[in-house]
């Protein structure tokens, strides 16, 4: 796949302390794949690791004149074997890259920064071992130019690179997919599908309200199945936006994390409400979308009574409490506390 760029007029590029006025013609720069290496050293991959994928401008000219290569000027194709990769389901990010197209085994990339006469740029991909294999497998790394800036090339033979790395512990499960949206007015459907699971404990469906603080909300037991399984679940989402990310958990404690989604309700969930109130006897909850426990705190904070609650409406039964003010917390399966004042006669 191409990225079709268009550069009009003079690119002013910085690049350190100098700044030079680049044509989209700089025939003096010479691309080049450089090193492929396996972050922190070593060639083994346990379960999880980075690649470290070196471009370098190997133009002879001096920095800062015609041999710079403008940021978006390059496409580097980096190629996976089925033994290692990117996870699917997950989108991966690249520090000063601009990612085209990605699949399990195939990475497209261009480059966000400008690359100097003698300067390199470095693409570190995270990546996840499948299957183990004693045996190095290659990935490689081509770089090409993205029309229509034309890029000097003085030495073809250095557009590729390659290294070989084996997998000593594989990821316990491979995910293909993970989805959330919502389902009714204020629940959220969660679908995920594996190809492949080993010695996987569970998957935790975590919440965040900001994108950024995930709580998890909900915990679902690995089927283990080598072919992989399909597993959906439901939870309640409060606000009107929602984040949702996947915690896949193996036996023995390492854990992985999926991209994230978003889920935008379309309509108001539902509103917890207590009546009557002030209570002489009981008081009915109504608007619960799921069970919940019910909790009851006098004004010194002592816990004066706890009962679980169906989906739905509920009554609960006040008569042998003393007459005073309360606070009600009420906690639904998703552990989503609301609390209310309430005043027993």
């Amino acid at each position: 796949m191409r990225k079709t760029l268009a550069l009009l007029g003079i690119i002013l590029t910085t690049y350190g302390t100098a700044s030079s006025q680049i044509t989209p013609a700089t025939q003096d720069a010479d691309p080049a794949a450089g090193s492929v290496a396996l972050v922190g050293g070593g060639n083994q991959i346990n379960q999880t690791g980075q690649i470290s994928y070196t471009v370098t401008n190997e133009a002879t000219v001096s920095p800062g004149t015609t041999g710079l290569i403008p940021s978006s000027a390059l496409e580097i194709t980096i190629g996976f074997p089925n033994e290692y990769g990117l996870q699917p389901g997950v989108t991966p990010v690249v520090t000063n890259w601009t990612v085209v197209s990605h699949t399990a085994n195939q990475l497209v990339l261009t480059n966000d920064l400008p690359i100097d006469a003698g300067g390199e740029l470095v693409a570190n991909v995270a990546i996840v071992g499948f299957t183990q294999t004693a045996t190095p497998q290659a990935t490689t790394i081509t770089v090409d130019r993205s029309a229509p800036i034309i890029v000097g090339n003085a030495t073809i033979a250095n557009d590729g690179s390659s290294a070989s790395l084996a997998v000593s512990a594989p990821l316990p499960v491979k995910l293909v997919s993970f989805t959330a949206h919502q389902k009714n007015c204020g629940v959220v459907a969660l679908d995920w599908k594996t190809s492949k699971e080993e010695h996987v404990a569970r998957f935790e469906l975590q919440y965040s309200e900001d994108g950024n603080r995930f709580n998890t909300v909900k915990k679902v037991q690995a089927q283990n199945a080598a072919m992989g399984a399909t597993y959906s679940a439901t939870v309640e989402q409060a606000g009107k936006e929602g984040f949702y990310r996947l915690k896949t958990v193996d036996i023995d404690g390492a854990f992985a994390l999926s991209h994230v989604t978003k889920v935008v309700l379309t309509c108001e969930a539902n509103v917890i409400s207590v009546s009557p109130n002030p209570a002489l006897n009981a008081f009915n909850i109504a608007g619960l979308a799921t069970d919940a426990e019910v909790v009851l705190y006098n004004m010194t904070g002592q816990q004066m009574l706890k009962q679980q609650v169906k989906a739905g409406e509920s009554k609960v039964d006040i008569t042998t409490l003393p007459a005073g003010n309360y606070n009600l917390i009420i906690r639904d399966a998703y552990n989503a506390g609301t609390t209310f004042k309430l005043v027993k006669l």
